[in-house]
């Protein structure tokens, strides 16, 4: 009897571990993850504004896959082209890898939303800027902007890293790296926000953390982003603010099958990014997700 029981306690030890193999590797199609997803309330339109392609994917998720799994109308806009050191610390491309990120994004996005991979790029002018927007062709009520400014690791910005954060810290002009034309100061910044969120009209508006509890710990991009959002933004707009690098340290709070997900999108979106490894931060990142306090606008003063 004895052995009977031992068999079948380690039969059943076998099995529990095969059911967690399945919850934790095995890819999840995110409609089967839908009842695990964040539910979006009633009528909510979602607008988010981040720094980084892969800032939504990392540090927004699940709640951002909540809303494109139920069908909700979704606008992402990515202030920086994302190009860091590409280029200068390597032999590639750096155009072609901001090209490359944009590519990761989309393919994450048609994924999410169950629909081929294919969008319609159309030009915008919003506040006097001309951008491109993409809308994916069978869901086009998700929209991906990108406004394509320095990257705060780029020196090659006119003076140097950390473009976003002097554009909010003082009248600085900064040229954008994917797109020819003149400089932009934090000003032109808030004005094509505010045309955005005129043409866009969204309900909800998700930001990454315009103060965070140790500045110097999180990407200077990061702030920079947020407050520019919640600059311009108005005030009928309900605010989401969500912490980026700081979650490392936090408790992982998100069930199992929650990140395989989260996973199984990030593997989609880094195939097109060489720079991403898969190390131990990315693996914190893809494990959390933590909201932020409700945040206080910080006025927009440039210094002279």
């Amino acid at each position: 009897m004895r052995g009977i029981r031992a068999f079948a306690a380690s039969v059943f030890a076998v099995a529990l571990a095969l059911m967690l193999c399945f919850f934790v590797v095995l890819p999840i199609p995110p409609g089967a993850a839908r009842a695990l997803l964040p539910k979006p309330g009633p009528g909510e339109r979602f607008f988010q504004v981040v720094a980084h392609p892969d800032d939504d994917l990392l540090f927004m998720s699940p709640d951002l896959f909540g809303a494109v799994v139920a069908g909700r109308p979704t606008v992402t806009v990515y202030l920086t082209a994302g190009e860091g050191q590409s280029g200068l610390d390597d032999d590639h491309d750096p155009r072609a890898y901001a090209q490359d990120r944009e590519a990761g994004v989309r393919e994450a996005y048609a994924f999410l939303a169950g629909v081929r991979d294919e969008w319609t790029s159309s030009p915008v002018d919003a506040g006097g800027l001309r951008l491109r927007v993409d809308t994916l062709a069978q869901r086009p009520d998700i929209h991906l902007i990108f406004a394509g400014l320095p990257d705060g690791g780029d020196p090659r910005a006119e003076g140097g890293r950390g473009a976003l954060g002097r554009l909010w810290a003082h009248t600085a002009c900064v040229s954008r790296f994917t797109v020819r034309g003149g400089c932009l100061t934090g000003g032109n910044v808030l004005g094509m926000l505010r045309a955005l969120y005129e043409r866009f009209q969204p309900t909800v508006l998700r930001t990454l953390d315009p103060s965070p509890p140790d500045v110097g710990a999180d990407h200077v991009d990061h702030v920079a982003s947020a407050r520019f959002a919640l600059a311009a933004a108005p005030p009928s707009l309900e605010v989401r603010s969500y912490r980026g690098y700081t979650i490392s340290d936090l408790p992982p709070n998100l069930a199992p099958p929650i990140r395989a997900l989260k996973r199984q999108v990030f593997q989609i979106y880094r195939r097109h990014d060489y720079r991403a490894f898969m190390g131990w931060h990315y693996r914190a990142w893809l494990e959390r997700m933590y909201r932020c306090r409700k945040p206080k606008p910080t006025p927009y003063n440039p210094q002279p």
